[in-house]
C-alpha cells in the first residue's frame, strides 16, 4: 500500500486529465504516453481558452454572459488551483513521501481505515465525474445537429461562445470547431475534476492517520483496564514496559501527523479558498440569472 495505489481513482483521473500531479516521492513517475497525452491536452485546452475568450467578445453580450460565464469562471479557478500545486511540487513530494513511509509499515489496522476513509467518495466522485462529462458532452456538441439543416453559421449558433472565422462560415468550419470546443470543455472539466480528487485524496489520507492514532490509543487504553481487572500484579512491571512503548510509537505518529498537517495547511490552504469565494459566486451567479428569468417572464 502507497499513496499511489491506495486509490486508483486518484491515479487514474490525474493521467487522463493530463494534470500529472505527484503521486510518488520521486521525479520517474509517470510514463512517455502520459507526458505526451498531457501535452496534447495543455495543447487543446490552449485553443479552447483562445476561442473561448473570442467568442465570449464577439458574440452578442447577453449570450455570452449566460452560456460562456461557467466556463471562463472554472478556467481561471482550475488554471489558479493547478498553478498554485505546480509551484509546490516540492511540498507535494515531501507529504507523500513521509505518508509511504507510514504505509509501508502499516498493519491491517491501518489498512483498514485507510480503506474505509476512502472508499465512501470513491464511488460519488465517479458519478459526478461521468454525469458532468455527458452533460457537458451533450450541451457543447448539440449544435453539430444544425449542420443537418443549414449551410451558413453565425457566432450564435453555437451553445458555448467561440470564435475560429469571420462570420458567416461553412458547415464544415461549424462542425469541426463544435467538436473542439467539447473536447476543450471535458478536458477543462476533467483538470478541474483531478485537482479536486486529488485534494480530497491528501485530506482524506491524513484524516485517516488520525483515525488510526485514535483506534491504535482506544485499542491500548482498553487492554489496561483489561489486565487491571485480569492479571496478575508481578506481571505489572512487563505490562508496563509495553504500554510505554506503545504510547511513544503513538506519539512519534502524532508528531508525524502534525508535521504533516502543517504541509497540508501550506499546500492547500489557498486552493481551498478559492474553492469557498468560487462557490458564493457561482451562487450569486444563479441568483441573478433566477431573477432575468422571472424579469422576462
Amino acid at each position: 500500500m502507497d499513496f499511489n495505489n491506495v486509490n486508483l481513482l486518484n491515479s487514474r483521473i490525474n493521467v487522463l486529465s493530463g494534470n500529472l500531479l505527484p503521486i510518488k516521492a520521486d521525479n520517474s513517475q509517470f510514463s512517455v504516453f502520459a507526458r505526451v497525452h498531457s501535452a496534447a491536452v495543455w495543447l487543446s485546452q490552449v485553443v479552447y481558452i483562445v476561442a473561448l475568450y473570442a467568442g465570449m467578445v464577439v458574440t452578442p453580450k447577453e449570450k455570452s454572459i449566460k452560456d460562456g460565464t461557467v466556463a471562463v469562471v472554472i478556467s481561471v479557478e482550475a488554471a489558479f488551483m493547478l498553478t498554485n500545486l505546480y509551484s509546490r511540487k516540492k511540498l507535494m513530494r515531501e507529504i507523500i513521501q513521509i505518508m509511504n513511509e507510514i504505509l509501508q509499515s502499516a498493519d491491517d489496522v491501518m489498512k483498514d481505515i485507510t480503506k474505509t476513509a476512502l472508499h465512501p467518495i470513491i464511488t460519488p466522485f465517479v458519478i459526478y465525474g461521468a454525469t458532468s462529462v455527458l452533460s457537458i458532452t451533450v450541451w457543447t456538441g448539440q449544435p453539430v445537429m444544425l449542420a443537418l439543416n443549414q449551410s451558413d453559421f453565425y457566432y450564435t449558433d453555437y451553445n458555448l461562445p467561440a470564435a475560429f472565422s469571420a462570420e458567416p462560415f461553412s458547415s464544415r468550419v461549424f462542425v469541426s470547431s463544435t467538436i473542439i470546443m467539447t473536447v476543450g470543455s471535458v478536458y477543462l472539466f476533467l483538470k478541474k475534476f483531478g485537482v479536486d480528487v486529488y485534494m480530497m485524496h491528501l485530506v482524506l489520507m491524513l484524516t485517516a492517520q488520525y483515525r488510526y492514532a485514535a483506534v491504535k490509543l482506544t485499542m491500548l487504553c482498553n487492554s489496561l483496564q483489561n489486565y487491571d481487572e485480569e492479571s496478575q500484579k508481578e506481571h505489572f512491571r512487563k505490562e508496563n514496559l509495553r504500554v510505554k512503548k506503545e504510547l511513544r510509537k503513538i506519539c512519534h505518529h502524532l508528531r508525524t501527523l502534525l508535521n504533516m498537517s502543517f504541509i497540508l495547511k501550506k499546500l492547500l490552504s489557498v486552493n481551498f479558498s478559492l474553492l469557498y469565494v468560487n462557490n458564493v459566486f457561482r451562487f450569486c451567479f444563479v441568483g441573478m440569472l433566477l431573477s432575468t428569468v422571472s424579469s422576462n417572464n
